[in-house]
């Protein structure tokens, strides 16, 4: 027991003060005390971390406090070269430079699409207004530090156009995240309107803005994580059923005038806001009185975790 104790006494500090170090330059860098650039900075400095451990094992020999103490000097010492640096040497506006990817894909006479969309990260604006003979078209933009890649692949089989859109398919990592109010990867994206199209999309923590009041939309799948969706369904595609599976998301749906709306929901702890004066509960679901004899219908289906939703 007293040998235990004894080694408890002699242990040093050095590891839990760096860890309290990089913690407290993390929350400086939260409430934008320190500069722009100070991570880059620090990153170029990462060989002192090395002379930190061989300094506190040398060191140690002597006493453990010697080493801890020598070891939070050299760390201390390149988080405040880090600063200094940044202060001197800020980043240069390319950081901002829009970098745009385009998406073109023709539409071949096609009868029907069928869009399936994977966003990894970043943000997604979908809606009509797609250029003549194309079936999809856009792009991106945000800062060349952003992950921009796209893949896109292309099938067509008896008059049906099949398109596969990967989006920011690259993993980025960023130590630490960036702050509040930089500038985001956004994908801009325009389907051809006029043609009946099954659209499905697949997302992350994302924020998902689908404007499908002028496309011919005949069914709509949303898998969502963490995610921020505006959805604004059809507003003359006849009937048009719209589901989602979603986790800890705030999801908006929209619905046209004129358009009659059937909503079953199954879900967890959620908020549930649905404008009844348009879509009273009848039983477990929401129905428009109309719904059977309207020219427009959609059928919604929401699976949902802990969730924000909002009808109207």
């Amino acid at each position: 027991m007293n040998d235990s104790r004894t080694l408890a006494r002699q242990s040093g500090f050095g590891f839990a003060g760096v860890l309290i170090l990089l913690g407290v330059f993390g929350l400086l860098w939260n409430f934008n005390v320190l500069p722009d650039g100070f991570w880059g900075e620090f990153w170029t400095l990462w060989p002192l971390l090395l002379v930190a451990v061989g300094v506190n094992l040398v060191l140690s020999r002597r006493g453990a406090w010697l080493g801890s103490v020598a070891a939070l000097t050299v760390v201390t010492g390149s988080l405040v070269a880090a600063w200094v640096f940044a202060v001197a040497n800020p980043p240069s506006q390319a950081v901002l430079t829009i970098s745009p990817e385009s998406i073109a894909v023709m539409s071949d006479g096609a009868e029907s699409a069928r869009l399936n969309l994977t966003l990894a990260a970043g943000d997604l604006a979908l809606s009509g207004g797609a250029p003549a003979g194309l079936l999809l078209s856009g792009g991106s933009r945000g800062s060349v530090a952003d992950v921009t890649e796209q893949r896109v692949s292309v099938r067509t089989s008896d008059g049906r156009r099949t398109v596969d859109v990967r989006l920011n398919t690259g993993w980025g990592f960023e130590f630490p995240p960036r702050r509040s109010g930089s500038s985001e990867g956004r994908w801009i994206l325009r389907h051809a309107e006029g043609i009946p199209t099954d659209i499905r999309v697949e997302t992350g923590a994302s924020d998902l803005d689908l404007d499908l009041r002028e496309l011919n939309v005949q069914s709509l799948n949303v898998d969502g994580g963490a995610a921020d969706i505006d959805v604004v369904l059809p507003a003359n595609a006849g009937r048009t059923s719209a589901e989602f599976s979603i986790g800890a998301a705030d999801l908006d749906i929209t619905v046209p005038a004129g358009v009659a709306a059937r909503i079953e929901f199954d879900g967890g702890i959620s908020s549930l806001n649905i404008d009844e004066s348009r879509f009273p509960k009848v039983g477990d679901r929401y129905v428009s009185p109309d719904f059977e004899s309207a020219a427009n219908r959609v059928t919604i289906k929401i699976e949902a975790g802990v969730s924000d939703i909002t009808i109207n």
